[in-house]
């Protein structure tokens, strides 16, 4: 694998089959209508099809179109908001487009509120009894891209980024029985020696200390960590932090309807989770979101974070958030991020560390879809940077970039 020197600003990539320089290309910015607020992770894709990408943490997205779609209706969705459409052959011409979602409001708020047969205890707790009818137990195909990275002391470093495909089982099934082909694979030059540096122990590191935090070396590569922390997709696990989420609604969390919003045009709880008073310890706090569609109580996002706290502040530790889409009638992955925070010690050098793992799916295959083989799936094992992956100096040539302001890597 070869390494490389870059500068990048990116944050999602998609490929599609045929796409070459005669695609359309489609650029914007996704903001709200009612305060023009930027409209983070928004689904960027065409109505109906499998075959999208999502706007990045302002708002701005890239999405290149291959000409036979051009009849095809523009979707662009996002929670708390109208679905806008529009045909793409109606925008082909326009450079840069200033994409006004309208929020949506709930006339019926004040009605779900008040019920008190609906609590937000009852509502997790049926979301996660649905799990097997709302999400695929057939196996299925997710292509996405990849990337993972560094900041050290405020500065970003360590910079990865791969187009992978996953093949999973279904829901039914051990996540260990998913396979994973990376399909290319590039990374700063410097990222094994920061790997040594900051994220790996071996015996010999007598002087390497946590001094704070959770480091993030686990028991595979990052990509796998990443996946293994879904709580949804892996419900039966015993999670960090999080724990077992077949039993999250038995947890010490006090579970509250906080407001009632859409997605797609559907009513969505969102409830907010936090521990009970008694439990509610000085030294260490949890905040969370759940969203929860009323119709078939499918868990749309989830948001998970973790704190400690001494006596003149409170520290994040480690934050997961996720996204589902509806594909076929079944919920699928659109995106999913996990970050750890903390502090350590080399003996010469004192370390503030946050590293980012982050997935965003571009398309979806199910029911039918090319199987992965055994030969071409990785060892879960090893980390991404030490693969041996044949490089393609044109791959990345078709691929949509989307531009952003972080992290740069000089």
């Amino acid at each position: 694998m070869k390494r490389v020197l870059f500068s990048i600003f990116i944050i999602l990539f998609i490929v599609y089959p045929g796409v070459a320089q005669e695609s359309i290309t489609l650029r914007g910015e996704i903001i709200s209508s009612d305060n023009e607020t930027p409209v983070s992770f928004a689904h960027v894709g065409l109505c109906g099809k499998a075959i999208g990408t999502v706007s990045n943490e302002d708002g701005v997205f890239e999405f290149k179109v291959a000409p036979y779609l051009i009849n095809d209706t523009l979707c662009i969705s996002a929670i708390g908001f109208i679905t806008y459409k529009e045909q793409i052959s109606k925008l082909m011409n326009t450079d840069f487009m200033n994409i006004k979602l309208e929020p949506q409001t709930s006339v019926l708020q004040e009605v779900i509120i008040s019920d008190n047969k609906i609590t937000g205890r009852r509502v997790v707790e049926k979301a996660i009894l649905r799990i097997y009818k709302n999400y695929p137990l057939k196996p299925f195909i997710l292509e996405g891209y990849y990337r993972d990275y560094m900041k050290r002391n405020n500065d970003y470093d360590s910079f990865l980024e791969g187009a992978i495909t996953v093949q999973d089982m279904g829901y039914k099934k051990s996540d260990e029985k998913t396979r994973v082909r990376v399909n290319q694979l590039r990374f700063q030059e410097n990222y094994q020696e920061n790997y040594d540096k900051y994220l790996h122990k071996d015996e010999n590191d007598t002087l390497k200390e946590v001094m704070s935090g959770v480091s993030t070396e686990f028991f595979a590569n990052e990509f796998y960590n990443m996946r293994y922390h879904n709580p949804v997709r892996n419900q039966y696990e015993t999670l960090p932090f999080v724990g077992v989420f077949h039993n999250f609604h038995e947890s010490n969390y006090e579970f509250d309807i906080a407001y009632y919003t859409y997605v797609d045009e559907e009513e969505v709880y969102v409830i907010r989770f936090k521990p009970k008073a008694e439990y509610n310890y000085l030294h260490i706090n949890v905040k969370g979101e759940i969203f929860i569609r009323v119709r078939d109580h499918g868990i749309l996002k989830f948001h998970y974070s973790f704190y400690v706290r001494d006596l003149t502040k409170e520290r994040k530790v480690y934050e997961l958030n996720m996204e589902y889409r509806d594909y076929n009638d079944k919920l699928f992955l659109k995106y999913i991020s996990y970050v750890n925070f903390f502090k350590i010690y080399l003996g010469y050098e004192i370390g503030e560390i946050s590293k980012y793992r982050e997935f965003f799916v571009t398309n979806i295959h199910y029911p039918d879809f090319e199987a992965i083989s055994k030969e071409e799936s990785i060892d879960n094992t090893i980390p991404l940077h030490q693969l041996s992956i044949d490089e393609d100096p044109d791959f990345w040539n078709n691929y949509n970039l989307i531009l952003q302001q972080q992290p740069v890597i000089d």
